[in-house]
C-alpha cells in the first residue's frame, strides 16, 4: 500500500502514441532477447558482445576490416558465443537454485534456515540490479512436476471417504490397486514422456478438453463476472465509457511492451496474460481454438444492440484523450441509427451452443463477404464494451446488489460478443463491470487487470464534476473535423438468420431465468479480525463454507478450489480439495451441542493449518486432480479401459469455490465503503450443486457471491447465504469473549 500522502502513480507507463510497425518490431526484439538473457539485460549483452570482438580484431584495425570484413565474422561468433555461455550458465543456475526452491513457503518465517536466508539475499540482488519485467523470467520457471503414481492415487482415495458408503469406499480401495498394478503404469510412462518433451504436461490438454472441447454455451457455463466498487459512481456514463476506453488502451499497449507489473517479482508465470486483450475464442464443431491478435487500433462498443467500430487514435496514431473519446461515446449515444427488430439481437447467435455458433457464424457471416468484415472487426478489437440502460443498481438490499452481479454474469441477451475475453458493461448511473471469458486466462490474470483499472479510474484519475464533464462531452463543429466519429457496424440480413437469433435469444432468457444468483456484501468483519485470531483467511471462509453447506446439504460433499501452480511454467491451476479430515472433525463438532468452545476453536485452528499446508503442497506441484486428468486423457485416447479412471471422472463437484486474490494492493478498501471491490461470481458447475466465488475486501468486509440454479429442489441461494452468514459468525465467536451479531461486531480474540 503507498504511504497516505503519496502521489499515486500508473501501474504501467502511460504512452501518448499508438506504435507503428518498426516500433513495434523495436520493442517486441528488445522484450525477445530480454526475455532470453535476463538478469542481464539487452543493452549490457550486446555491449559485452562487442567489446570481446574489439579486444580480438584490434589488431586488424578499422582499415584491416574494411579490406576483409570476414575477419569479423569469427571473432563475433566467438564472442557471441563466449558471452551467451556465461549467460546460460548463469541462467541455468538460476532455474535449478533460485526460482525452483520452495522450502521457505513450509519454514517459519520468523526462523528461515540458512538456505532460505541466502536464497532471501540473492532476490534481493537481483531485484535490485535488474528488476524483471512482465516475461523476463518466464523461460526460467522450473516444469510442473509429475507426481509419482502411487502418490496421486492415494491421495486422491483419502480424500473421498468422506463421500462415500463404506462400502463403496473398500471398492474404491480395490479399484485404485488395480489400476497402480495394471493399465496405470503404463499411462505414467505415457504421462511420464509427454512430461520430458513439454514445459507443462497439463496446460494444452487442460485448456484443449476441459475448455475447447465444451459444446455448452458460454455465458453463465465459462464466463466470469468481474464487478466494480461498492460506492457510487462520480462519472456519468459517456464519461465512464471513456475513461475505460483510454485506461485499458494503454494497459493493452503496456502488456504489449512488457511493462505489466512482473507478478510475485518474476517468480510467476504471465504466459497467459497476452490473451486478455485482442485476441477471441473461434467456435468449432468439434473443438473451439482461441486466436490472438496484435493490438487494435479500435474497440467496440454496443449501445441498444447496436454495435460500434471506435477508434481509440487518429491517422497518425496519436491516442485520443478521455475528453476526446466522451465527445465520441456521446455522440454515438445521441444517433437515431440504432438497430431494429432481430439485427437489434444480433449478438444473442454468440450465447449459443459452440457447434450450432459454429455453423450459423458460416452462414450468418464467413460466407457473407459485408458480414465477414464487420465480424473481422469484432473479433480483432481490443475489447467489447456494452453501454447499457439503467439497471437499477442500489446496495440498499440484497436482491439490487444481486440482480447487479447476475447481469455482469449474463448480460441480457443482446449486449454481450461472448466470444471475447473481455466484455465491460457501463450502466446509466456510470457504474462499470465486466464478464470475463475463461479459456484463455485465469481470474487471477482477470482481477489483476480490473485492480488496475479501478486504481487508475478511482485513485489516479481526477473525477470532474457533473457540470465540467456535460460540457467536455459536447461535439463541437471543429472536433468533428479532428475526430473519427463511431463507424456503424450494419450487419446484412441472411436467410435462415431471424429464426436462429430468436430461438438463441429465447435460450438464454431461460437459462438466465434459471440462474439463481445471491450476492452477499458482509462487511461486519473480514480477515482483519480473522488474522487477529491467528488463523488463515481462506481457511477461515472454506471452513464456514463447509458448515454452512453442512446445514444446508446435511452432508460432506466434494468441493473444488482452485489453487496456484503458477511457480511453473505455462501453468493454469491445480485443485484443491478443502474437505479433509481435520475439517469434518469441526464441522461435526460444530453441530455436536456437547462439544466446548475450547474444543471447537482447537479443531478450527487444526482444520486451518491442514487447509494452509495443503495449499502449499499444491503450489509446490504435489496436487491430484490435474495428473489424473491427464491420466484419463491419454487412456481415452490410446485405448484403455480403466473403471478407476471412469469413477474419478463420473465425480460431480457440488460445491465450487473460488477466491479471488488481490494481486496489487492498489486500492485501500480499508479507507471506507465506497471503496470495496465487489469481486466476481461465476455460474455453479453442477446443476444441483453451488458456485461459490469470494474475496477479502481489504480487513473489513467478505464479499460473496453464490449461484445455483432454480430448477434444482435441491439448492437454494439465498438458504445458502443465510447459512454461510450466521456461519461466519459462528466462526468467529469461537474467539470473541462475548458473541457477535449482526448488529454489534468485537473484535476481541483469545
Amino acid at each position: 500500500m503507498p504511504p497516505v500522502n503519496s502521489k499515486p502513480e500508473w501501474p504501467y507507463p502511460k504512452v501518448r502514441h499508438f506504435p507503428g510497425r518498426l516500433e513495434r518490431f523495436g520493442y517486441r526484439t528488445y522484450n525477445w532477447l530480454e526475455n532470453r538473457t535476463w538478469p542481464v539485460r539487452p543493452l549490457p549483452f550486446l555491449s559485452a558482445v562487442t567489446a570481446a570482438t574489439a579486444f580480438q580484431v584490434k589488431d586488424v584495425g578499422i582499415q584491416g576490416l574494411k579490406e576483409d570484413m570476414q575477419q569479423l565474422i569469427k571473432p563475433l561468433a566467438i564472442s557471441i558465443g563466449s558471452v551467451y555461455t556465461t549467460v546460460f550458465l548463469l541462467r541455468r543456475f538460476l532455474k535449478y537454485f533460485y526460482f525452483s526452491y520452495k522450502q521457505y513457503l513450509f519454514e517459519n518465517p520468523k526462523k528461515p534456515s540458512i538456505r532460505t536466508i541466502l536464497w532471501g539475499a540473492l532476490r534481493k540482488v537481483l531485484l535490485s540490479i535488474a528488476p524483471p519485467q512482465l516475461s523476463s523470467c518466464d523461460r526460467l520457471l522450473p516444469n510442473l512436476p509429475l507426481p509419482a503414481l502411487q502418490d496421486t492415487v492415494d491421495r486422491y482415495v483419502r480424500s473421498m471417504k468422506h463421500f462415500m458408503s463404506e462400502e463403496d469406499y473398500s471398492h474404491l480401495v480395490l479399484m485404485s490397486k488395480d489400476f497402480t498394478a495394471k493399465e496405470g503404469r503404463s499411462l505414467q510412462r505415457y504421462a511420464w514422456i509427454l512430461h520430458k518433451f513439454t514445459d507443462c504436461y497439463v496446460t494444452s490438454l487442460w485448456e484443449k478438453y476441459i475448455y475447447m472441447a465444451g459444446r455448452y454455451p458460454l455465458l453463465i457455463n465459462s464466463s466470469v463476472a468481474q464487478c466494480t466498487m461498492y460506492g457510487p459512481s462520480e462519472l456519468i456514463q459517456a464519461y465512464q465509457v471513456a475513461r475505460l476506453l483510454y485506461i485499458e488502451t494503454i494497459a493493452n499497449l503496456a502488456l504489449d511492451r512488457q511493462k505489466y507489473m512482473a507478478v510475485g517479482d518474476g517468480l510467476m508465470s504471465t504466459r497467459h496474460y497476452k490473451n486478455i486483450y485482442n485476441g477471441c475464442r473461434i467456435p468449432g464443431k468439434e473443438y473451439d481454438h482461441f486466436e490472438w491478435n496484435k493490438p487494435a487500433r479500435h474497440s467496440v462498443l454496443v449501445n441498444e444492440g447496436t454495435w460500434y467500430k471506435v477508434n481509440i487514435c487518429d491517422e497518425r496514431g496519436n491516442l485520443y484523450t478521455v475528453d476526446q473519446l466522451a465527445k465520441i461515446v456521446a455522440e454515438m449515444m445521441s444517433r437515431n441509427d440504432k438497430s431494429t427488430g432481430f439485427l437489434s439481437k444480433i449478438a444473442s447467435l454468440t450465447t449459443d451452443r459452440r457447434t450450432e455458433w459454429s455453423e450459423n457464424r458460416r452462414k450468418f457471416f464467413l460466407e457473407n463477404k459485408h458480414n465477414q468484415r464487420l465480424l473481422h472487426t469484432i473479433e480483432t478489437a481490443q475489447f467489447v464494451i456494452s453501454v447499457d440502460g439503467d439497471l437499477n443498481w442500489g446496495v440498499t438490499s440484497a436482491e439490487q446488489l444481486s440482480k447487479y452481479m447476475k447481469d455482469m454474469l449474463t448480460g441480457n441477451g443482446v449486449n454481450r460478443w461472448v466470444d471475447k475475453t473481455m466484455n465491460y458493461a457501463v450502466d446509466a448511473s456510470g457504474r462499470a463491470g465486466a464478464t470475463g471469458e475463461h479459456s484463455p486466462c485465469d481470474g487471477a490474470e482477470l482481477d489483476h487487470l480490473c485492480e488496475n483499472v479501478l486504481n487508475v479510474d478511482k485513485q489516479i484519475l481526477v473525477a470532474p464534476s457533473t457540470e465540467e464533464q456535460l460540457e467536455r462531452i459536447q461535439l463541437r463543429e471543429e472536433d468533428k473535423k479532428t475526430l473519427k466519429l463511431a463507424e456503424k457496424l450494419d450487419f446484412e440480413i441472411v436467410d435462415g438468420m431471424e429464426t436462429e437469433i430468436h430461438r438463441c435469444y429465447d435460450q438464454h432468457q431461460k437459462a438466465t431465468d434459471d440462474l439463481h444468483l445471491h450476492s452477499l456484501a458482509f462487511i461486519d468483519f473480514g480477515k482483519g479480525l480473522v488474522k487477529k485470531c491467528g488463523i488463515s483467511p481462506d481457511g477461515f471462509v472454506q471452513l464456514a463454507i463447509q458448515l454452512a453447506n453442512y446445514h444446508d446439504q446435511g452432508k460432506f460433499v466434494l468441493t473444488y478450489e482452485p489453487g496456484s501452480v503458477r511457480f511453473f511454467a505455462n501453468t493454469r491451476t491445480e485443485t484443491l480439495r478443502p474437505v479433509t479430515d481435520a475439517s469434518c472433525e469441526f464441522v461435526k463438532a460444530m453441530m455436536n451441542e456437547e462439544t466446548t468452545q475450547k474444543q471447537r476453536r482447537d479443531l478450527l485452528k487444526e482444520a486451518c493449518k491442514v487447509h494452509v499446508n495443503n495449499c502449499k503442497e499444491v503450489m509446490t506441484g504435489k496436487g491430484v486432480d490435474r495428473h489424473l486428468f491427464v491420466l484419463c486423457v491419454l487412456a481415452k485416447g490410446l485405448g484403455y479401459s480403466s473403471p478407476f479412471l471412469e469413477h474419478y471422472a463420473s465425480q460431480k463437484w457440488l460445491l465450487s469455490t473460488s477466491n479471488i486474490p488481490n494481486m496489487t494492493n492498489s486500492v485501500d478498501e480499508d479507507a471506507s465503503e465506497d471503496k470495496i471491490m465487489l469481486g466476481a461470481s461465476f455460474g455453479a458447475v453442477a446443476q444441483d450443486g453451488y458456485g461459490i466465488c469470494y474475496r477479502f475486501a481489504g480487513d473489513r468486509a467478505i464479499m460473496v457471491h453464490i449461484s445455483s440454479y432454480h430448477s434444482s429442489p435441491a439448492t437454494d441461494s439465498d438458504r445458502f447465504a443465510r447459512h454461510l452468514r450466521e456461519a461466519f459468525y459462528s466462526l468467529a465467536n469461537l474467539f470473541n469473549e462475548e458473541p457477535m451479531n449482526n448488529n454489534v461486531t468485537k473484535s476481541v480474540c483469545v
